[in-house]
């Protein structure tokens, strides 16, 4: 049986006649879960949870900021946000005194009015047939939002098939495609459980490991228990939020809730910037522990492929390491400018404005 990558990575500095061209083939040093800049593979070698930002989560240790999972990097990125809209056949169902698919779009169309004009916004709809590749379609790719065109073709949706939630999650890595450095939003809405045999569990996991990252809101609309648990778990497995929607109120109070913990995430990461030093010195005492790993395993190496393998993963740290020191002098202004964008939405959707 060939070795696993992470076998052959443990393995590198423990057996000194190691060919090291083989950890190179196996293609280590790739992945990063947590996206703090530090592979996953290196994380283990070195001591560290490859599922979590020890740095940031010590910085942030003692209860004074809230909880930031978010690379530091991305601070001052944009926000874009993939709304995703389930068009199966039961969204034909009541929600108070009108249909579920009704109540969804009178919503939606509150929300887009509300978003900031320059945030980038895709739409995407599952459920259009049954449980092949032609039920999920991009309605909207992500982009520049353009309020009338995305408000009347959510006005000409129809409730139609089935519920496949797994085959969806597994799309969103590509139409995040290209903004994987930018801080991604999901929200998904369905009145129904998966339908089509996938796991939306595992695709959600998987999602959240990919480079796009986004933060994930889960809306139940009028559910049952069983759909209740399915949806809230998605929610759970991507460190997300389920909102529970029974009627219109309920879902102006779901979006609501959207609009506030972007709000809240500004606030939380002027406390973070704050103790900025504090993360500096978790940061850099990984970044040397990583450092040193990979000097010594570039010593046992004796393949030209192992060692250009392990110099591009040290290159990759370095530059990672050096954009962290730098990022202090200029994260204040970003956020400022970020905050007061995203309260003015809040207003305008709750209707304070």
């Amino acid at each position: 049986m060939k070795p696993s990558p992470l076998t052959l990575i443990k393995t590198a500095c423990i057996i000194p006649l190691m060919t090291a061209a083989a950890l190179y083939a196996a293609g280590p040093f790739e992945k990063d879960s947590d996206h703090d800049g530090f592979p996953d593979d290196l994380e283990i070698a070195t001591g560290y949870n490859p599922r979590v930002n020890e740095a940031l989560k010590k910085s942030a240790a003692g209860g004074k900021c809230g909880v930031i999972t978010t690379d530091l990097l991305k601070l001052g990125r944009p926000h874009n946000v993939l709304v995703i809209l389930d068009v199966s056949g039961s969204m034909r169902e009541p929600l108070g005194d009108s249909s579920r698919m009704e109540v969804a779009k009178k919503i939606l169309a509150r929300y887009i009015d509300a978003l900031p004009a320059g945030m980038k916004v895709g739409f995407v709809i599952y459920g259009k047939t049954d449980c092949g590749d032609e039920s999920v379609d991009l309605i909207a790719p992500v982009g520049r939002l353009n309020k009338g065109a995305l408000k009347g073709s959510i006005a000409e949706l129809s409730p139609r098939g089935s519920t496949p939630i797994a085959l969806t999650l597994g799309k969103v890595s590509e139409y995040f495609k290209g903004f994987e450095a930018d801080n991604n939003h999901l929200i998904l809405i369905s009145d129904g459980m998966e339908s089509c045999g996938g796991d939306p569990i595992r695709s959600i996991i998987e999602l959240k490991e990919s480079d796009s990252d986004p933060e994930v809101t889960v809306i139940g609309l009028g559910v049952n228990a069983a759909t209740r648990a399915q949806l809230a778990r998605i929610a759970a497995s991507s460190d997300g939020v389920y909102a529970d929607v029974k009627n219109e109120n309920d879902f102006i109070s779901a979006f609501a809730q959207f609009f506030n913990r972007m709000n809240r995430f500004y606030k939380d990461i002027v406390c973070i910037v704050s103790q900025y030093n504090a993360y500096l010195t978790y940061e850099t005492e990984q970044f040397n522990k990583s450092k040193a790993y990979l000097v010594k395993a570039s010593t046992k190496a004796f393949d030209d492929g192992a060692r250009a393998a392990l110099k591009n993963t040290e290159d990759r740290i370095d530059r990672n390491h050096a954009a962290r020191m730098e990022a202090k002098e200029t994260l204040s202004e970003m956020i400022k400018n970020k905050m007061d964008e995203m309260e003015k939405a809040t207003n305008s959707f709750v209707g304070r404005e």
